[in-house]
């Protein structure tokens, strides 16, 4: 089912604010179970009013994610001309590992087409959090904070932070420049010249073929193809760009038929 974002309404924010809570201590006690000890003093991980002031904060936008008609999550993101920091996100547990996460930031990404940098941050022992922006959305770590280099944007609830999370928090960042452009446009005519070379049979260009097929396979195994491929499911890249190597069959046919016609093994 298609998964969608949709403006909070002023009388759904306090079951957001009960959603948003029991989410975040279902993932601390999946982590630490009984030994967890970074709940708020309100028996919370992230406390209401730790909420509200997202919920309220300057340019700040809350979504609730909708599969059909169920509420099955939020997102908290505040945007200034073309940077955007993702506050909070959060989907119900018993959803878990389905997609929702990653369908809804990507609706997150295509309904702010004009934010070019994305930060987030993320407590140290959230593994599933930390896999979630790596792996699947294409951040970034670029900083680490703690005790010793505490966050300089977030000076009010620096004290807070510490103290719920001692041993530190991760920055992401996700950006999107003009090099991945030119890069995207590098493979694609790579692949390119490597269908014509084998339309052609031309044996005489079998050593110019292996390089491309090398190349293209080199990336295609990449992170930066990995990247690039859920930027393009984002709606992130330019409409008129020429993308057919970020197909999910398109390399991957192309392999297939260079083994079969040169009947070799991939490297």
């Amino acid at each position: 089912m298609d998964i969608r974002l949709e403006v909070l309404s002023p009388d759904d924010r306090e079951q957001f604010i009960k959603d948003n809570q029991d989410a975040f201590n279902y993932g601390a006690l999946e982590e630490f179970g009984l030994r967890d000890d970074h709940f708020e003093d309100d028996g919370q991980i992230i406390s209401k009013e730790t909420i509200e002031a997202s919920i309220d904060g300057e340019n700040a936008i809350t979504y609730r994610i909708m599969q059909g008609n169920d509420k099955v999550g939020g997102v908290i993101i505040r945007t200034e001309k073309n940077v955007g920091e993702l506050e909070i996100l959060f989907v119900s547990p018993h959803i878990h590992s389905k997609g929702v996460g990653y369908k809804a930031w990507c609706e997150v990404e295509r309904l702010h087409p004009d934010i070019k940098v994305w930060t987030t941050v993320t407590p140290y022992f959230e593994q599933r959090n930390i896999h979630f922006y790596v792996n699947r959305c294409g951040f970034k770590i670029v900083e680490f904070y703690n005790a010793h280099h505490l966050d300089p944007n977030d000076t009010d609830r620096v004290d807070e932070l510490n103290d719920q999370f001692p041993d530190g928090m991760f920055k992401f960042e996700k950006r999107i420049d003009s090099e991945q452009i030119e890069r995207i446009k590098r493979y694609e005519m790579m692949m390119n010249d490597a269908l014509l070379l084998l339309e052609e049979k031309d044996f005489r260009y079998e050593e110019r073929l292996k390089r491309l097929i090398q190349s293209l396979s080199d990336y295609y195994s990449s992170g930066e193809w990995r990247n690039d491929f859920r930027d393009d499911e984002a709606g992130r890249l330019p409409k008129d760009l020429k993308r057919g190597v970020l197909s999910e069959d398109g390399l991957y046919n192309l392999f297939e038929r260079y083994k079969e016609e040169y009947d070799e093994q991939m490297f």
